[in-house]
């Protein structure tokens, strides 16, 4: 990862620690009281409601991470190289690891709980489903497609994870600080993880690799009965 990406990746994790201690210092208890009404106002009784149900299933942890190591698995024995298998499995491992962590030491409640508390018990913060699909769909295309197929992928992945996010919120599972962070936790987690998948064993910067010096062009000489 090159300087300035690594930098960039630090300073996300930096973001992710402050949030999380505004949330536990209760500063974001206002913001999000204030703002889920905002998205909740979106569910309907029916049609509308079934369909937010439906999206909010591509954060599913058994689902999306599930398929990232089948993923994994296959994409490793093509490539005969265990590195996609322990990578994503890695991945989501560490992902999942993580977001039970944050949840038991918050200890937010959720909006369905009727409380906006901290450190009162709760497992909300941050949002799984968010960080399952941030990371997992994002992290599929990565084993799945390259070049221009991966980008145009990626742009369906980050339309997945926000509309997933979105969806915690309308159906009032989440507050508006959880997703937040869900989407900064997983796309932290596969950026890390998209680099080891692309760096080719042994490969080193190209800013460090020894230069030959330039070779001197010798003019030929015509010979005595040459022009």
């Amino acid at each position: 990862m090159p300087r300035a990406g690594t930098a960039v990746w630090l300073a996300g994790w930096a973001v992710l620690a402050a949030l999380t201690g505004l949330v536990v210092a209760g500063g974001s208890l206002g913001v999000d009281d204030a703002t889920l009404g905002w998205f909740t106002v979106l569910d309907r009784p029916g049609a509308v409601h079934l369909t937010w149900r439906t999206l909010v299933m591509g954060g599913q942890f058994w689902l999306v991470g599930t398929a990232v190591i089948v993923v994994g698995v296959l994409r490793a024995w093509r490539s005969r190289s265990w590195r996609p298998a322990v990578v994503g499995a890695l991945a989501v491992g560490a992902l999942d690891v993580l977001i039970i962590a944050s949840k038991h030491l918050v200890g937010r409640t959720s909006p369905h709980s009727g409380l906006n508390e901290v450190l009162a018990g709760g497992s909300s913060y941050p949002s799984g489903h968010t960080a399952n699909a941030t990371m997992c769909l994002a992290l599929l295309t990565v084993l799945l497609a390259g070049g221009r197929r991966r980008r145009v992928s990626l742009i369906a992945a980050v339309v997945g994870a926000v509309v997933v996010g979105l969806c915690n919120l309308v159906l009032g599972y989440h507050w508006l600080s959880e997703v937040v962070a869900g989407w900064l936790l997983g796309g932290l987690i596969v950026v890390a993880a998209a680099h080891v998948l692309d760096r080719s064993p042994g490969a080193t910067d190209a800013s460090s690799r020894p230069t030959a010096p330039p070779v001197p062009s010798r003019r030929v000489r015509p010979g005595p009965g040459g022009r």
